[in-house]
């Protein structure tokens, strides 16, 4: 059993400390070490740690680096053979370190590993493994909300495994890169394993590794923080791992649908990805090719704008057209005729129940129908006002918008030949020094 790194990724989370570094210490396995990496927390974490678990290696972030950047902050200068990365909200038993490397150490080809997580109270499972379900690669996990019956007690190959606990081999980072930093929180996950996959290692769920993941404390579900985050890191794997056209042909028309009848936090959530991903895009294309997906053609590059442009117009239009125009057709109430059935007294029937019919509709009904009609007309049309309000701030919004995200593109491509800039002067330094150094030896 090799020594091992844990790495705890930790933002105000001193309520969590407690129980998470103390499951970590109690480990049965021979040789660990554990970093908590802190990015920039204004509790008092860091000081909890030091005075509480004067063992754990402590690297603060100047600033919160995110999931990605603060752990990639820490694994960059690491070179133990195998890394476990684990958010300050899990709790390990104690023989889930030496379940969770035993696999890596028996196949060199498993690259990551992951492991079986409850809810608190352990009685219901929350991941056994995770694949993504097309075409709006929504993640799922095996076994979810369901009570631990053994139905995932073997080990097997995944999609991908969560990042709340995860081992890594070394070796695979060192091959396809660290964290992809341009995901600040979720996806950032699922995009490793599939990098990895991609170089042609195993990803792998391990059922003898367990521990209780609280992910209520921390990912705060349904805020708005949340959403934007979640569907920024959706899109931006989208455009890294997917094939362009298929995006395009079902992808992005199942988020029109969904759009549609999404409530308005994750429509305005939805419309600042897709912002994002439209800022981001000279980016998203290089890091699509550096992580091994197939180049995009300029015609695909055309087709992902439009479609990201058409979703953002959908996502920031608060009702839609068709909707008003629809609902304008069915404000008028009319007499339905009455019809009978029954071949020979169902005429009688009928003709008796429309006499009827009509002396109430004289007396009463009548009056009704024209009130409820009024009604329904000026309704609809306080909401065809209504809506042309809203559709006016939405044009001026979008117009806004445009000018932004020409502002975050422009920026973008300053930043790239900022770099590329950089990198030049970086090479004539370097030439320059070789030349003095080689006049100073003749």
């Amino acid at each position: 059993m090799p020594p091992v790194t844990l790495i705890v990724l930790n933002w105000n989370g001193r309520h969590l400390l407690n129980d998470c570094l103390s499951a970590l210490t109690g480990l049965d396995y021979p040789a660990f070490n554990i970093i908590l990496v802190d990015n920039a927390s204004s509790d008092d974490s860091v000081a909890f740690v030091r005075s509480r678990f004067p063992h754990v290696f402590i690297h603060q972030n100047a600033a919160n680096l995110g999931y990605t950047g603060g752990y990639n902050a820490v694994l960059r200068n690491l070179t133990s053979e195998f890394v476990v990365l684990v958010n300050p909200d899990v709790v390990v038993t104690p023989g889930w370190l030496r379940a969770l490397i035993a696999p890596l150490l028996a196949d060199a080809r498993i690259g990551i590993a992951g492991c079986k997580l409850y809810y608190p109270g352990w009685r219901r499972l929350q991941h056994a493994g995770g694949t993504i379900v097309e075409p709006r690669a929504l993640p799922r996990h095996y076994g979810g909300h369901t009570p631990d019956t053994g139905e995932h007690d073997r080990l097997r190959d995944v999609d991908y495994v969560t990042g709340a606990a995860q081992a890594i081999r070394r070796a695979l980072l060192d091959e396809i890169g660290l964290l992809d930093e341009g995901y600040f929180l979720y996806y950032e996950d699922v995009d490793l394993c599939v990098r990895a996959r991609c170089a042609g290692y195993r990803v792998v769920y391990v059922p003898d590794a367990t521990a209780v993941h609280d992910e209520s404390s921390l990912s705060h579900k349904g805020s708005d923080a949340y959403l934007r985050l979640f569907h920024s890191g959706r899109w931006r794997y989208l455009l890294k791992h997917s094939d362009l056209d298929t995006l395009c042909r079902d992808a992005a028309p199942a988020e029109q649908v969904w759009l549609a009848a999404a409530p308005p936090a994750e429509r305005e959530a939805a419309n600042q990805a897709y912002r994002l991903a439209l800022a981001q895009l000279a980016e998203i294309w290089t890091a699509r090719a550096r992580d091994g997906a197939p180049p995009a053609t300029a015609v695909q590059q055309q087709q992902v704008i439009g479609a990201l442009e058409s979703l953002r117009q959908a996502a920031a239009w608060p009702f839609p057209p068709e909707r008003l125009a629809e609902l304008r057709e069915k404000a008028l109430v009319v007499e339905r005729p009455l019809r009978s059935p029954t071949p020979l007294l169902g005429p009688l029937f009928a003709s008796l129940r429309r006499a009827w019919y009509s002396l109430a509709e004289k007396w009463y009904v009548r009056d009704l129908r024209q009130q409820q009609n009024e009604v329904n007309r000026e309704l609809a049309q306080a909401l065809g006002a209504s809506a042309g309000h809203l559709g006016d701030q939405a044009a001026r919004r979008l117009a806004q918008d445009n000018d932004l995200l020409a502002l975050e593109r422009a920026q973008a491509e300053l930043r790239q030949a900022l770099a590329h800039t950089e990198t030049l002067v970086t090479a004539v330094e370097t030439r320059l020094a070789q030349l003095e150094q080689n006049q100073g030896s003749e």
